[in-house]
């Protein structure tokens, strides 16, 4: 009997252990994957242009926001977006080298770190939750210094374009609209890549994905732009995606195309992996995003 009793209280230890073994993981893996990205930038302004100037402003929910303006020779002004990961410099998706030919196609460039990335402010990284405030924020920027709503592009890629349509109820009088793989719902491709990327064996995913929301207020079960894509009835827009993509599946644009407006359009890029739609084909890109930019900026 006494060995029994000792046998239970043994166990009872080894299971409380191990439960608060999993809780302690699961809590180090949300603060991290929330945690403040991309601190560095890696190339200076002047290797886009020697017209520039760094600018600060508010997302709508009252962060401070930073980045550079380039200059050009037009009232038309096209804002770069960047993902996960990313800083204004946006590097992987060649962000630098597409700002320096808008401004030779004669467009103004506004590119900014995200919240919790660079150089902006913020505690957490939201995931594309939150971040479609940054979007808005930049566009009341915009207006402030005197362009048109319907003389901006957005150029937004990876979480930067599951970010922007979140808000694309809030950005109806934005001229041009381009998506460059969005998600059509986020929470199963960040499980998908805490896997696949990080080996974190997913029975830790749903305590992972509970406590990213209540102690670190990111939602990620909330952020599903395939309920938002019908919103703006009257969008066009272009989406841009890599077929060989495996961390956001072509897919995801595709259910997205379905829920838009006729005259949307799909771009598919057959040697691309994830955001590499430039890099793969840069002259498909320049045909599809420059002549759609012409078309609808401004308009």
């Amino acid at each position: 009997m006494v060995l029994m009793t000792r046998f239970k209280k043994t166990l009872l230890i080894c299971l409380s252990l191990v439960i608060l073994l999993y809780l302690a993981f699961c809590i180090l893996v949300s603060h991290l994957m929330t945690s403040r990205l991309a601190p560095n930038l890696d190339i200076t302004p002047n290797f886009i242009s020697n017209q520039w100037k760094s600018v600060e402003f508010k997302s709508s929910d009252n962060i401070q926001l930073r980045g550079w303006f380039f200059e050009s020779t037009s009232d038309k002004v096209i804002i770069m977006v960047p993902g996960l990961m990313a800083n204004r410099t946006n590097s992987e998706y060649m962000g630098s080298i597409i700002a320096r030919e808008l401004i030779a196609l004669g467009y103004n460039v506004l590119l900014y770190d995200t919240r919790a990335h660079g150089k902006s402010d913020g505690d957490r990284v939201g995931y594309g939750s939150v971040e479609g405030n940054d979007v808005i924020g930049a566009v009341r920027f915009l207006n402030e210094i005197s362009f048109e709503s319907k003389n901006i592009g957005i150029i937004a890629d990876s979480t930067g374009a599951t970010s922007t349509l979140m808000v694309l109820d809030k950005l109806k009088q934005v001229g041009a609209i381009i998506v460059d793989t969005p998600a059509a719902n986020f929470e199963p491709i960040v499980s998908n890549g805490l896997w696949k990327e990080k080996l974190v064996p997913k029975l830790f995913h749903p305590s992972i994905f509970f406590f990213n929301k209540f102690l670190f207020g990111v939602d990620l079960s909330r952020i599903k732009p395939i309920e938002k894509i019908s919103l703006d009835s009257n969008r066009k827009l272009l989406f841009l995606h890599g077929r060989l993509d495996k961390t956001t599946p072509l897919k995801n644009s595709e259910e997205l195309l379905q829920k838009s407006i006729n005259g949307s359009q799909l771009v598919v890029f057959e040697q691309g992996s994830h955001i590499e739609t430039y890099k793969s084909d840069p002259d498909l890109y320049r045909k599809e995003v420059y002549q759609f930019l012409e078309s609808e900026v401004g308009k």
